[in-house]
């Protein structure tokens, strides 16, 4: 009965921590326990440093449990085929030969289309290694900086019993893993950039509202940015430093289908009302045999914001490499957390005997580099977003700690994550644990990395031959090739799509100003095509994210974070013609953005040519004509009062001029070339001041 309180006090408190900012570098928690001297109760409060992950007494600040956690990731590979048979994944692109893919391209949002008989376990079907996973998981293995990438590793069958996995096995490599000895460097994750974003972008919004800043406006603003910069400084001088998760192992091995519940309820009114509620799995076997790769880590983590950061990071890793599209809302990649507890002073003789004698886990201190006294681990499965693994880890850290100050048992057990209620549940204890009943697969031969399976003569010629270039490297490149500023060189580099998207689109407008007569040489196309990747590009592919997600923050957050070129609808032909356009005086860049935005929005096949025909939109740079149309705006019956003005000179002049530069661009409804048209607008004013002068004299 103790517990259950304690357990119910801790939720309610935990629900209003859920919505508090996950910038704040400590939370606490009130829960209830009692003394082996009394049966009455006390409040203790814990508090949860999420600098460190240490547990403390909130009311001395004593510290009393460090959090410890590991990490295991299954990250889905793109490949076109599924690991052990032919039919299509959702990313194979039809070329027509797989006539499966063929069929199913047109129903690929349907369930259960996308299935071999292999992937049903229909009798007498044998699997075929897919070499594109071997590529794949070697290239992931190596940007994780795997120490021993085996030439020899081997397949088993792990025996459990779903109904998402059709052979009542999984196909894996628990023993024999493909890669171990990995190392990833990483920044615990933050929002406070993301925050200081939406700030910027919400005083942008209110001051376009409000129009020209007034006095008290401007002391806002002024006071607004004071803030931010100290928040920067303060970030300046307590720099974070980067992390280190050491990784165990990498294998390769199956996905499962994916189950879904659907509640229906049904009313009947037969002289009274019946109210009938069915709850039915449905079972969607498109995912069942696609490719993953599993990076286990050592427990080297100690915070919550240690997790997401590292998940993060590799997400961010395996995209750079083509491996993974990293994307989490769909289940791409899943994170699973060890999450354990252990006593922070070793002083405490009752506590310490309390850990050691409830501590049989099958991992060695030694080994795994534990504190002393390490409790049991729970397995908290299935997370899919950052934000989850955060709620889930610091849940789980109070949980365990408010159990170990009553001397309750913390077993091992598997849990998994409610994000509505912002709490773990058990699933399955020690006492359920399954004997998986490992065994060597029968069906497939070892994988061997020779020569028959790189298509290379060794594995470092592999790696020279198919791993990417590094963004540090592309970094370098882009900065050295093509004059760019060392912040859009960066930007560019950590997307490899922007990097293909850039240099193609570089080469297509050079290419279409080469055939021109008049090329400017003074136009530095290779900055035009950065400035509209980097700014308009990226906002119209994070606009589109914003609009997907709805009011979903945690699909929100996972879009925003894996923001790609990728995703965008204008290809590199295209954005070149349009930068080409620029260059050449045919468009002005204000016409160039309302361009670029109908092609990635309206119209995604029309040539930038035809949508500014179609619009009205090419520039006049005719100086008759533009002189013609000065004269008319000038000599307008309506501009009469500005033109005396102006005629009298005086220091008010230049706001006349700006007001006919206005009056001009009006009447050509921004299609006067800037330059040329404030050069021709001055010959005219020029020919009145003198006309004026000559009839005077």
């Amino acid at each position: 009965m103790m517990l259950s309180t304690a357990k119910s006090i801790i939720h309610c408190y935990w629900r209003s921590l859920l919505r508090s900012s996950s910038s704040s570098s400590s939370l606490s928690v009130r829960l209830l326990s009692s003394s082996a001297a009394s049966s009455q109760h006390h409040e203790q409060a814990l508090s949860y440093n999420r600098d460190t992950g240490i547990i403390s007494d909130a009311q001395s600040m004593q510290p009393l449990y460090q959090t410890i956690i590991g990490i295991e990731i299954h990250a889905q590979l793109a490949i076109p085929t599924k690991l052990f048979s032919s039919a299509p994944t959702k990313h194979h692109h039809d070329d027509g030969s797989n006539k499966m893919a063929t069929a199913s391209s047109t129903i690929a949002s349907r369930s259960n289309t996308n299935v071999h008989p292999f992937d049903l376990a229909y009798p007498g079907t044998l699997p075929t290694l897919s070499h594109a996973a071997i590529k794949s998981s070697i290239l992931s293995a190596a940007s994780l900086n795997c120490q021993h990438i085996h030439r020899y590793s081997k397949f088993e069958r792990k025996h459990y019993f779903y109904a998402d996995l059709p052979h009542g096995y999984q196909i894996t490599q628990q023993r024999w893993p493909l890669a171990s000895e990995g190392v990833v460097l990483f920044l615990p994750y933050s929002n406070l950039q993301n925050q200081q974003s939406d700030d910027a972008s919400k005083k942008k919004k209110k001051k376009r509202r409000r129009g020209r800043d007034d006095g008290d406006n401007a002391q806002e603003d002024e006071n607004s940015t004071s803030k931010d910069d100290s928040a920067s400084s303060k970030q300046q001088q307590h720099p974070i430093e980067p992390v280190q998760l050491r990784i165990e192992r990498i294998q390769l091995e199956q996905d499962t289908g994916k189950t879904t519940t659907h509640t229906t309820t049904t009313n009947s009114n037969n002289n009274k009302t019946t109210t009938t509620t069915t709850t039915a799995a449905h079972i969607n076997y498109n995912r069942a045999g696609c490719a993953l790769i599993e990076i286990v880590s050592y427990p080297d983590l100690r915070t919550a914001h240690e997790a997401a950061g590292v998940v993060e990071m590799i997400r961010k890793v395996l995209k750079h490499v083509g491996s993974c599209d990293g994307k989490m809302e769909e289940g791409s990649l899943r994170c699973d957390l060890n999450v354990s507890i252990a006593p922070v002073s070793s002083n405490d003789d009752t506590t310490s005997s309390f850990f050691d004698n409830n501590n049989d886990d099958e991992q060695s201190n030694d080994k795994y580099n534990l504190p002393p006294g390490n409790g049991h681990r729970v397995e908290v499965k299935n997370l899919n977003s950052l934000r989850q693994i955060i709620a889930a880890t610091e849940y789980e850290a109070i949980r365990q700690s408010s159990l170990a100050i009553q001397h309750n048992h913390t077993g091992r057990e598997t849990r998994t994550f409610d994000p509505l209620g912002g709490k773990t549940i058990c699933i399955r204890a020690k006492g359920d644990a399954i004997d998986y009943r490992f065994m060597p697969e029968p069906d497939l031969p070892p994988l061997i990395l020779d020569e028959t399976t790189l298509g290379s003569k060794s594995l470092e010629a592999f790696l020279e031959r198919y791993m990417p270039e590094s963004a540090e490297d592309a970094t370098a490149r882009l900065l050295e090739e093509y004059g760019l500023g060392e912040s859009v060189a960066v930007l560019i580099a950590s997307d490899p799509p922007a990097i293909v998207l850039f240099e193609d689109a570089v080469s297509v407008a050079k290419a279409e100003l080469e055939q021109e007569v008049n090329d400017d040489d003074s136009v530095d196309v290779s900055a035009l095509v950065a400035n509209f990747l980097c700014n308009d590009l990226y906002a119209l592919i994070k606009k589109s994210a914003i609009e997907e997600a709805g009011d979903d923050e945690d699909k929100r957050a996972t879009l925003l974070n894996s923001i790609s070129v990728d995703q965008s609808t204008v290809a590199s032909q295209r954005l070149g013609l349009l930068i080409a356009m620029i260059a050449n005086g045919t468009l002005t860049t204000s016409m160039a953005k309302k361009i670029l935005t109908i092609m990635y929005k309206d119209d995604l096949s029309s040539s930038p040519r035809d949508i500014a025909t179609r619009n009205g939109w090419e520039v006049i740079s005719d100086m008759d004509v533009l002189v013609q149309l000065c004269t008319d705006v000038v000599h307008d019956p309506k501009n009469t009062k500005q033109l005396e003005q102006y005629k009298q000179g005086g220091k008010n002049t230049w706001k006349i001029e700006k007001f006919f530069v206005g009056k001009v661009m009006a009447q050509s409804n921004g299609n006067a070339h800037p330059e040329k048209m404030k050069e021709a607008l001055a010959s005219v004013l020029e020919k009145v001041v003198s006309d004026q002068t000559s009839s005077t004299s």
